[in-house]
Parts: structure tokens; sequence; C-alpha cells
């Protein structure tokens, strides 16, 4: 049988007390055919001189960003770099199981018809608990709703679930990766992973859950901000007006306002603060600026479609 070759791909900005752990358990890995591709996006702690050390140890091929470019820049310059048949992009912030590229493996040598896959993340603390298992579109907005967080681990999810992915643990053909044009550098912030995930399944391949690989993962949560409030807005309207076909675009994009606008109301009157109304307002602002751009990318999204929306 084929032996696919995987490209791990961390990409770390100021993560020391992460690092240790998520290294040291991803070259614990029972599968042999993998390189490790650790990108340091201008971090300002020991991270660097952690990489270093393992390094001394380990096959790593090391990327030092001069200047901080965020995750989604770092993501795509790592591309070019990679060997492998199959790119996972990993968080700094998880720990595998040594099993985890077996699993993946498995999923992407009975289809080639799966152009990326997820693991099942646990919760790093409480490891019996999900924290994940993919996400679904909800079409009024272009976010996503996260699959099976909360529930205890039973054994279900035991099949390839259709699903759209998320970033912390994705795995993707690197002829996909391409094929799509990598991560969109204009979201920056918190739906990146699901943007892409959608245009691997609009190109004509499925994405799906990989129940046997396991990951465990920090807990992460986002206060509430005028940044959070944002990037949402802006990322929603840029992912209707770049992957919907034109009757949807049309739909979705006024319920994607108004959503929008009456979220602001609520934390107006619930909270009493213009944070989430100054991010909405400069969200939809930033959208009437870059409107040519986000053309620009929904007419290479046309270019590859090979599905219809399911809405």
């Amino acid at each position: 049988m084929r032996k696919l070759k995987f490209s791990v791909i961390i990409a770390n900005y100021n993560g020391e007390k992460f690092l240790k752990d998520c290294l040291s358990s991803v070259f614990k890995t029972r599968y042999r055919y993998f390189e490790v591709i650790a990108l340091d996006d201008g971090s300002l702690d020991s991270s660097v001189e952690i990489i270093n050390g393992f390094r001394k140890r380990h096959p790593i091929i090391f990327i030092k960003n001069r200047k901080n470019l965020g995750l989604v820049a770092s993501r795509n310059k790592a591309i070019p770099r990679a060997s492998g048949d199959i790119l996972v992009f990993l968080d700094n912030d998880t720990q595998v199981h040594p099993e985890w590229l077996k699993g993946f493996a498995k999923i992407f040598l009975k289809d080639e018809r799966v152009g990326a896959a997820q693991c099942k993340i646990f919760d790093f603390e409480k490891r019996n608990i999900i924290q994940e298992v993919g996400m679904k579109i909800i079409p009024y907005t272009g976010w996503g709703i996260t699959i099976g967080r909360g529930e205890k681990d039973y054994g279900q999810f035991k099949e390839p679930l259709e699903i759209v992915s998320l970033g912390a643990a994705l795995a993707v053909r690197k002829e996909v990766a391409k094929l799509v044009n990598g991560f969109d550098e204009k979201l920056v912030h918190y739906t990146d992973d699901l943007d892409f995930s959608w245009r691997v399944w609009i190109s004509g391949f499925r994405v799906v859950l990989s129940p046997k690989s396991y990951v465990y993962h920090h807990t992460k949560e986002h206060d509430p901000s005028y940044r959070l409030y944002f990037h949402l807005c802006k990322n929603s309207l840029r992912m209707i007006l770049k992957n919907y076909e034109l009757p949807n675009t049309i739909k979705f994009l006024f319920y994607s306002l108004l959503i929008n606008i009456m979220g602001t109301v609520f934390v107006l009157v619930r909270r009493f603060t213009v944070f989430a109304l100054g991010g909405v307002i400069l969200g939809i602002f930033w959208n009437v600026i870059f409107i040519y751009d986000t053309l620009k990318e929904r007419k290479k999204v046309s270019g590859y479609r090979k599905v219809k929306d399911n809405f």
C-alpha cells in the first residue's frame, strides 16, 4: 500500500507556554512518513529558543518571520516549503495522540474524493470531553456552528462525518490547498479556516472528520471586543460575497447584514457599550473599500467551483 507523506505545519506566535508539549507529542507519532515545519511569526518570548532546542534532536524545517504576519499569512508561507502529500495545519496549543497520522492516512487512502479532514478534538484538561468534531455552515451568516462541543466521548462520531473543518488540526491534500489558493489572508482571524474548508468543498472534494485521529486542544475564550465584532462582520460579508452562487449571494448578504446589525443592538442594550456597533460599522465599510479585491477572489472561486450551493 502506498505510504502518504505528511507535512505537519505549526505556526507559532508567543507560544512558549505550549510549544514543548506540542512538539514533544508530534515527535512521538507512530507513523514514519512525516516532516515538521515550524514557523515562528516574530515571537517576543522564548519560542525560538524552544524550537532550536528541538532542532538539535529532530529534523525540523524552520521558518522565521522578521515581523508578525499573522496566522493565516504564516500558514500560506509554509505551504511552498512542504514536500508532503498531505498538509496538516496544527495549532501550537495542542497535543496529538501517537496514532493521529495513521487515522488521517486511512481516510485519505480510502477515498480520493476526500480533500480535507479534521481530527476529533478533545479538551486538553478534560480528555474525555469533546471540544469539537467539525462545523456546519449557518447559511444566513457564513459562520459555522460547532458539532459535538461539550459531549462526553462514548464512541460516537465513528464514521467520516461530512463537515466544514476547523483549523486546530486540519489536514488537506497539498494539490487541493494549491487549487483553492491557500488561506484567504484578508480574513485574518476567527473564520479563515472555515472559509478555507468551505472552498475545498466548493472545488468538488469531501471535507470529513477523521474519527481515529485524536488531538487535545486548550480551550480558548474570545472576549467580546471591537476586534471580535469587526472581524466577524467583515469575514461574514466577504465569505458570502466570494463563496456563494449569485442568487444565494444576494439573499444571504441581506440576512447577514441584518443579523450583524441586530447583534449590535442586543449588545448595546445588554451591556451598554458601543464597541460591537463600531466593529460592525467598520466591518461593513471594510467590505465596501475592498469590494474589488473580494470580487477578484469570487472570480477565482467560480473558476474552480465543481458543486452547487446546498441551500
